[in-house]
């Protein structure tokens, strides 16, 4: 069947860059309704609004954020400082917002929501802490998964955590969560309409595990995905290696310091043997996996991503990211502002840039897609976005370029122009 002329919305732009294909100069994007219509060098039938000399690429996918941090100005702490010494300054701002109760970490979420829009960011992988306020939040025009974090490192814990993360999955919102014998049901956070759940065991020095595994086993039993923080840096590795270091005394400070839970000589690839049974992981960061773990993720990039944060890779003075060696091992990487705890603000375009500034060897149409179309894969939501393709979501970024004949994607990544637009399920939602 035909989509009448009438009932399609379509856009000319300097440049349409697809995201599984060549950059269009001159291109028309058609839509109809949520639904790409049209990509193409003519509209043919469709009347095109001019937008001038800007680029449209596909909804940027911000796959690791934690938005309940969005109300800082500034990233905590100096960059450059001992990863330990933030972890305090993070649970020490964390414990004096929560204080005063909900309303704020609430409010930073929908601030974070908005701002990413204003990036021209369409969907998001989120590490929940706590209640997810979809009160807050369920008109914002925003998709993706969030992972309840689960945290316990002492035997003692690991039954509440997994029954909470059990609860959160199978929360339904038509009917409610179902009483437990003997009790009232705790009530789950549950997340908005388009948002789907996955779990994050925090990280190797924060789980039990046992918890690790129960995580996985509930992963594989409601198909969802696990995401956790993982060699993301040296007092980690050291931690894990030799159980001493400075993450000692931090663990120790906040009374979660297990040692039994690190069995002797742990190193991320045993992690990562215990996650490659979940249907889907992302390892986040990933700063200081050793070649071996760099290769177990490539040939496991069916179901295994890794997610860099650049800047916030930049603030702590981390090694060089071995992005080169991980995109040469087969590794599939996507992009992620982290928090305002450690980034300026959570603009994904910044972080390509920031990439094509650091790593000059990598392809630009590579950084393009780490923002777009791995992030989907890395989250699932690839069957409906991360390429501008026909029968795909309407969801567009729209990017001024600079003035001047200039290579696509030098314009895009070479610039610091910002997203003037962004187009969520076909409507103009943000910009102009």
């Amino acid at each position: 069947m035909t989509t009448p002329a009438s009932s399609v919305r379509a856009f000319r732009a300097r440049w349409i860059v697809p995201g599984d294909g060549p950059p269009i100069r001159d291109g028309v994007l058609a839509m109809a309704g949520q639904l790409i219509q049209y990509v193409g060098p003519d509209a043919g039938d469709f009347p095109a609004e001019d937008l001038g000399n800007v680029a449209i690429l596909p909804g940027l996918v911000n796959s690791h954020t934690h938005l309940e941090f969005s109300g800082l100005e500034a990233p905590l702490g100096q960059s450059g400082m001992r990863f330990t010494d933030w972890i305090a300054a993070v649970v020490q701002h964390r414990r004096a917002r929560d204080a005063d109760g909900p309303v704020e970490r609430s409010q930073a979420i929908r601030r974070g929501i908005i701002e990413s829009l204003g990036h021209g960011v369409t969907a998001i992988g989120e590490i929940s802490s706590g209640d997810w306020p979809t009160g807050a939040v369920s008109e914002l025009p925003m998709e993706g998964i969030v992972f309840r974090e689960l945290l316990g490192a002492s035997p003692e814990r690991i039954e509440a955590e997994h029954q909470s993360a059990r609860t959160f999955l199978e929360f339904d919102p038509e009917a409610g969560p179902a009483p437990e014998q003997g009790s009232p049901a705790p009530v789950p956070f549950s997340p908005p309409s388009g948002w789907l759940r996955g779990l994050s065991p925090h990280a190797p020095y924060s789980v039990h595990p046992e918890l690790l595994s129960r995580a996985v086993r509930l992963a594989r039993t409601f198909d969802v995905p696990l995401a956790m923080h993982l060699a993301e840096s040296p007092e980690e590795i050291e931690l894990l290696a030799e159980r001493r270091g400075p993450f000692v005394p931090l663990l120790e400070s906040l009374n979660a310091w297990h040692p039994r839970a690190i069995p002797s000589g742990l190193r991320p690839m045993d992690i990562l043997r215990v996650l490659a049974d979940a249907p889907r992981v992302l390892v986040v960061h990933g700063n200081y996996l050793s070649d071996d773990e760099i290769d177990f993720l490539g040939a496991n990039s069916d179901r295994m991503s890794v997610v860099f944060c650049p800047r916030t890779h930049g603030f702590f003075q981390h090694r060089r990211y071995p992005l080169a060696r991980m995109l040469a091992a087969g590794v599939r990487i996507a992009l992620g502002t982290d928090s305002r705890a450690s980034t300026p603000d959570l603009s994904l375009l910044a972080e390509m840039r920031q990439v094509a500034r650091d790593y000059s060897e990598i392809p630009p149409a590579r950084i393009l897609q780490m923002a777009t179309i791995n992030g989907a894969r890395a989250l699932g939501l690839d069957g409906h976005c991360g390429t501008l393709v026909v029968g795909k979501h309407a969801n567009l970024a729209i990017v001024a370029l600079p003035d001047g004949e200039t290579d696509c994607y030098e314009s895009l990544l070479a610039s610091d122009t910002p997203v003037t637009a962004t187009v969520y399920r076909g409507e103009l939602i943000a910009g102009f």
